[in-house]
């Protein structure tokens, strides 16, 4: 989980959330995606199904799709001081599932065969989260490079996945500097969870060969503030499956239906995705109180697209959805007839009428589908996450972020040195000029910003 968690720090640092001394918790996310994968409340909707591995979970490993579960339930992102290093191997209080300092609703999984676009997306985004089958036969070369040519996917037996954070590269690195030589130059830089006293590491990090065949891809994490919506509601613990249309000339058409438990306002959907890219097309429904599926209602809200990437994305809707208290609603999304596409399920059901999946082909009447409740069949519930909008008071900006672009950066110091000097420019946001938060203007507030901005990561 080191590897989620150094690429989700720094995803905070580069939007200007936090600044560099920035360190969460592994255990708080180990253990709730490991440890202890679902809630133990039997009237939880997520309740049953998840890993269950006790303080033996601490042992285990991550993988990318159930990190990105865990996170998408908005859970396993609270400080290091809070939840500090699992040597104790001590369990975690039910109570604090659910705490976290910044919410995740994006994550995109690119491949690494695109070299020059897994690049670009480092340069844009950051370090990726990837991992690689760590063979138990290969160390670290003397000039800390790894590459196993001789990987079989039946050896399982000769190693284990491992997650690590992929923070850049090395186009020169020499074919001849890892243990068996690789078949041209060019290696991955890579952060690993071993310390900087790991043999052979270059204080913590190593490179890969571009050769290496076991890392496929790199996932991006969007963080977001605590604020960014008020709720999540989805069924769905750690553990899930995905059903694709391999040999069906069809798609499929999934929904999830919820009832609002107090008035609130739907302001989007999340879902998972396949194949890099893919088309959706999302509905809401205001079901009827007696409704016998996820269309039986009034249909409120349709909007479609494209998603570049696969993973896991959350889609604003164009107008948000008031519901009252006891209202039924439901999430409905198709995904495109074809080969390899899939929808995603749970490994298990909360109950019968709330998750719903159908087939369907380019024939289908797509107002009357053949609806098949999930809890009648193999499948768990669908992974469909709905929401709420936020209801509590904020400050409408993030300090420091002068063009209110998201980042922090040095068009920002550029623009309240204008600022200071006087300028009456109307497309600054005033209250983010205010870096220490003293309700003053003035010179420390540049001194400040020119601090966070100078401040050089630190290497483990």
């Amino acid at each position: 989980m080191y590897g989620p968690m150094g690429c989700i720090e720094a995803d905070m640092v580069k939007k200007g959330y936090a600044d560099s001394s920035l360190d969460l918790s592994e255990t708080h996310l180990i253990w709730f995606t490991n440890g202890q994968g679902s809630p133990t409340d039997p009237d939880n909707p997520c309740y049953g199904g998840g890993p269950e591995h006790g303080i033996e979970g601490y042992k285990t490993g991550g993988n990318t799709y159930r990190v990105l579960a865990a996170l998408a339930a908005w859970q396993g992102v609270v400080y290091e001081s809070d939840y500090p290093a699992h040597a104790a191997l001590q369990p975690l209080d039910e109570s604090v599932r659910y705490r976290s300092v910044a919410h995740f609703q994006n994550g995109e999984i690119y491949s690494i065969s695109d070299r020059d676009h897994f690049k670009k997306m480092i340069m844009e985004k950051g370090p990726l989260c990837g991992s690689f089958f760590q063979s138990y036969e290969v160390s670290l070369s003397e000039k800390s490079g790894y590459y196993n040519p001789d990987y079989k996917s039946s050896e399982t037996d000769k190693g284990g996945w491992h997650v690590i954070a992929i923070v850049g590269w090395d186009d020169h690195f020499p074919k001849e500097y890892f243990n068996k030589e690789a078949t041209s130059d060019g290696a991955w830089i890579i952060r690993n969870s071993y310390g900087e006293n790991h043999k052979n590491s270059d204080h913590g990090y190593f490179y890969m060969s571009y050769s290496e065949k076991t890392l496929l891809n790199g996932c991006y994490y969007d963080m977001q503030p605590v604020t960014n919506y008020g709720n999540v509601y989805h069924y769905n613990n750690m553990s899930f499956k995905k059903q694709d249309t391999s040999g069906k000339n069809c798609g499929y058409v999934t929904a999830n239906v919820f009832e609002a438990e107090k008035d609130k306002t739907i302001a989007a959907a999340g879902f998972f995705t396949a194949l890099s890219p893919e088309d959706y097309d999302l509905s809401v429904y205001l079901l009827n109180p007696d409704c016998t599926g996820p269309q039986d209602g009034t249909l409120v809200c349709q909007t479609s697209g494209t998603l570049d990437f696969k993973g896991f994305h959350t889609i604003e809707l164009p107008e948000h959805i008031a519901v009252k208290k006891g209202q039924k609603y439901s999430v409905v999304i198709k995904q495109p007839i074809g080969t390899n596409h899939a929808a995603y399920f749970d490994v298990y059901n909360y109950k019968r009428g709330v998750s719903y999946y159908a087939e369907y082909t380019a024939e289908t009447d797509l107002s009357d589908l053949a609806w098949k409740d999930c809890y009648d069949t193999e499948f768990g519930d669908v992974c469909i996450h709905v929401y709420t909008e936020y209801e509590g008071e904020t400050e409408q900006f993030i300090r420091g972020d002068l063009n209110c672009d998201g980042i922090v950066e040095a068009v920002d110091l550029s623009l309240l040195k204008q600022v200071l000097l006087g300028s009456e420019r109307t497309d600054i946001d005033r209250k983010a000029t205010d870096w220490n938060g003293d309700e003053n203007l003035d010179i420390e507030d540049a001194r400040g910003l020119l601090d966070f901005l100078m401040q050089v990561p630190e290497t483990e």
